[in-house]
């Protein structure tokens, strides 16, 4: 399988993010949004470099429920694990 670069794993991670959260609706995307922002003073797509921001935000927000969240990112994420970076963010948003 090809690499891929390290621009290119931090946009497939935002993606899957984002269409995760906007699968269960634009306002669940939103509201994830706005929790970073007030907690970290950052964005979604600070969240491949912080995957512990997006953890806490998902846990404070919605609880166990956080956990079917972490299974849709990671069934989006899924044919990119063999790329470490990828997997070490999988591994820490659990």
């Amino acid at each position: 399988m090809s690499r891929i670069d390290v621009n290119e794993m931090k946009a497939i991670v935002v993606l899957a993010i984002e269409h995760t959260l906007l699968k269960i609706s634009k306002n669940t995307l939103e509201k994830v949004e706005t929790e970073l922002h007030q907690k970290y003073k950052c964005s979604i797509s600070d969240c491949y470099e912080h995957p512990e921001y997006l953890s806490k935000v998902l846990k404070d927000l919605f609880g166990n429920s956080h956990h079917g969240i972490v299974r849709d990112v990671n069934k989006y994420l899924d044919e990119f694990t063999y790329q470490r970076p990828i997997s070490e963010f999988l591994d820490k948003i659990k």
